[in-house]
């Protein structure tokens, strides 16, 4: 380290701890070991998260501190994707809520009690909610948050331009990216969509407009105006930022109930607003602060570029290959920049439908467009009705639905037939039709629940864990030293079910899961002070304590006969039986 640079003993020793850990990581990676070292990754992730504002300036001069931050960031991402699916939004938020149950933040990050920061455009409140979010973030969440800090350089612009001209306060770019990670195709079991995450009612309550052929909650620009809105209209009948937020993430008549219950226009004041509204505006506040200062919190980010495009309005149905060859462009193209188009073509019989083009292609388009004849705007088959054919038969044959079939060939009913002609709208490159296979809510249920369930993980052992009355998911990962959504997958549970007693659940860990667990344990004891018990300082919670000898907090309260996890300065904890 440069002589330049002045840091504690404690930070020195932390630094010593992170390095050990960093390359135990890469010694399990050499092994093939990936479990292994996501755990060693987050040992050191975990005392990363343990550094005051202070020591982040310092290290921030030191290049072999960033160098090496980097790498780990690489090479944690890069072992995480090849073997997780990232997770959504949606189960972020799930995980969040279920660790405030379990565990408390680390008191050392921005101090002790509550800080309001008003010199933004809405107060930042950081506390304890706060700091747990940011915890998890750092820690558990810091891939999906890199993610999420990548892809919020594709849309900060003009999601912050409608902000600013409707007179509401830029953060509220971030309430984007806890809904749906900047993921305008983002869909959640309860059936909401898009960047902002809005059910069909408010969507179309805010002018957004969806059928089978197009979904405009998936428009990036049209959704952010009606979230806009929904948010101004909010603010204005709560007149509170997090009040506010509260109703978007719930129903607002049960925030007003609420206020009313306990006479208090405080959100933090409301106990009894659902767990995960309770969560929605601390988690909020943590990816704001996070965002706006990433390094600071050991991320390193190249966010994507700003996305640039034309619009122009169109009535006609027009297949999205034709488009593509109009602007010299491809159909993938096309198609990223149309997240509201759900098929293959524009939607046929909507008027002033918005269509998106590439930057500096509009006159390219329209120019092309009037050239085009109608019959090859987009494509039909004419198919022949054959004896014993049903509309519903029809309709898989070309991936399509009953409802199209009727709309489009003025039907009434599903009574056909045979001899008869239907007309039938296909792509014009039949390479696209996975594009627009019929999938409705119900067969994507399905899907999901079939999950293929886990046989084998390198360098791992199984163990099967019989759930007990009471317990959750996040309880059984915070316990086996795993998360939620791993269980889920090794398990082939699909997001939104529950667990139930004397269930049987596959749980993975390294095959030398105690050897891991003691040479930590006898690392931080090493430097924290050796003894079977520990007395409890200032500041310190039951979490922190747990993680610096290696136990559960579960555990921790069982070898001390604990019921509360409130503890005292002073109170000596056992830490060990031997």
């Amino acid at each position: 380290m440069p002589g330049n640079l002045w840091l504690s003993e404690t930070t020195h020793t932390r630094l010593d701890s992170i390095f050990d850990y960093y390359n135990q990581a890469k010694n399990k990676l050499s092994d093939k070991d990936t479990l292994g070292a996501e755990i060693y990754f987050n040992y050191a992730f975990e005392i990363l998260s343990k550094f005051t504002d202070e020591d982040q300036i310092t290290l921030e001069n030191w290049t072999e501190y960033d160098s090496t931050f980097k790498s780990m960031n690489e090479e944690y991402a890069f072992i995480y994707l090849s073997n997780n699916q990232i997770l959504e939004a949606e189960e972020i938020r799930e995980d969040i809520t279920e660790l405030e149950e379990l565990t408390f933040p680390d008191s050392i990050l921005f101090g002790n009690g509550v800080v309001v920061d008003t010199s933004g455009s809405m107060p930042i409140t950081i506390n304890n909610k706060v700091r747990l979010a940011i915890k998890y973030f750092q820690t558990t969440g810091r891939v999906v948050m890199t993610r999420w800090l990548e892809r919020s350089g594709k849309y900060e612009p003009m999601i912050k331009e409608i902000l600013r001209k409707k007179n509401l306060p830029d953060d509220l770019f971030y309430l984007a990216m806890i809904e749906s990670g900047f993921v305008p195709r983002a869909r959640s079991y309860a059936r909401a969509v898009g960047l902002w995450q809005f059910i069909s009612a408010t969507g179309r309550a805010y002018g957004l407009r969806h059928n089978w052929w197009f979904d405009e909650r998936r428009d990036v620009l049209k959704s952010t105006n009606a979230a806009a809105e929904h948010l101004s209209d909010l603010h204005d009948r709560f007149g509170d930022w997090y009040l506010a937020m509260s109703g978007y993430n719930c129903n607002p008549s049960k925030v007003a109930r609420n206020m009313r219950r306990y006479k208090t226009r405080d959100f933090w004041k409301l106990t009894r607003l659902p767990r995960q509204t309770r969560n929605y505006v601390p988690t909020f506040l943590a990816a704001n602060i996070i965002a706006k200062d990433p390094k600071k919190f050991g991320f390193y980010v190249e966010p994507q570029k700003p996305l640039e495009m034309d619009s122009i309005q169109i009535s006609e149905s027009l297949d999205l290959n034709v488009i593509a060859k109009l602007v010299d462009t491809s159909y993938a193209c096309i198609k990223e920049l149309n997240p509201a188009v759900l098929r293959w073509v524009t939607p046929p019989g909507v008027k002033d439908f918005t269509l998106y083009l590439p930057k500096g292609k509009k006159a390219k388009f329209k120019e092309g467009y009037a050239k085009i004849p109608d019959k090859q705007k987009r494509s039909w088959v004419r198919h022949r009705i054959k004896q014993g054919e049903a509309l519903s038969i029809i309709a898989k044959k070309y991936h399509t639905s009953i409802s199209v079939l009727k709309s489009t060939n003025k039907l009434r009913s599903n009574r056909i037939r045979a001899g008869k002609y239907l007309l039938i709208p296909v792509p014009q490159n039949k390479n696209h039709y996975y594009t627009y296979k019929t999938k409705n809510y119900s067969s994507s249920k399905k899907k999901r629940r079939s999950r293929a369930i886990v046989k084998n993980v390198p360098g791992s052992k199984k163990i099967i864990h019989i759930v007990k009355a009471g317990e959750t998911l996040g309880g059984i990962a915070e316990d086996y030293k795993t998360r939620a959504s791993k269980i889920r997958a090794w398990n082939g549970i699909r997001y939104g079910r529950y667990i139930y007693p004397k269930q049987k659940l596959a749980i993975w860990v390294p095959e030398n899961m105690e050897e891991i667990k003691q040479k930590a344990r006898k690392k931080i004891v090493k430097n924290q002070g050796s003894g079977s018990y520990y007395t409890v300082r200032r500041g310190d919670t039951l979490w922190d304590i747990a993680k610096k000898y290696g136990l559960s907090i579960k555990d921790l309260k069982k070898m001390n006969n604990m019921r509360s996890s409130f503890i005292k300065p002073g109170k000596k904890l056992k830490v060990s039986e031997n």
